[in-house]
């Protein structure tokens, strides 16, 4: 993206700041876990895990809380119905959205606290992909037909997403 996209504006606010207005709606006490931003007055968690990427983001998340309802910065346009909905799937150690093509998106999904050990244990035997790490958990999967996962990786797909 060539800057830092939680910085993005979205709706009149940098994308962090809805973002985690979104997600402080649906669960108290929500942080963002990494990153600098007491400028905006944002609630923020070092990271345990820095540069351990989005896997090392939801291990510091659990560690946290027992469950974790994570939305990265850079995807807007997952809904709060969505989201809400994630939240009330009571099996398993994730539950995690599944488009009909078959993609699946685990950072806008919700963690408990019977995955940390599971994702821990990828995440020291060197595994980051959290698509890979995903594999050892009993995964309750929120299968949609919704195209909201899309996330902004560069500067036309964030002109694309703002025209949407």
């Amino acid at each position: 993206m060539g800057q830092d996209k939680a910085r993005l504006e979205w709706e009149g606010v940098p994308l962090v700041v809805h973002q985690w207005r979104r997600l402080e709606g649906l669960m108290a006490g929500a942080v963002v876990i990494g990153g600098d931003y007491g400028d905006l007055g944002l609630p923020a968690v070092v990271d345990e895990h820095p540069g351990g990427g989005p896997l090392g983001g939801i291990l510091t998340a659990l560690g946290q809380s027992r469950s974790a309802l994570i939305l990265a910065v850079d995807m807007p346009k997952v809904s709060t119905a969505t989201l809400r909905a994630l939240l009330q799937r009571p099996e398993g150690d994730a539950v995690v959205p599944r488009h009909v093509n078959g993609r699946i998106q685990p950072l806008a999904a919700l963690y408990r606290a019977s995955a940390r050990a599971k994702l821990q244990a990828a995440f020291d035997g060197g595994v980051r992909r959290v698509v890979e790490a995903i594999g050892a958990l009993d995964v309750a999967w929120y299968d949609t037909a919704a195209d909201e996962f899309r996330a902004m990786n560069t500067p036309a797909e964030y002109g694309e997403a703002l025209q949407s």
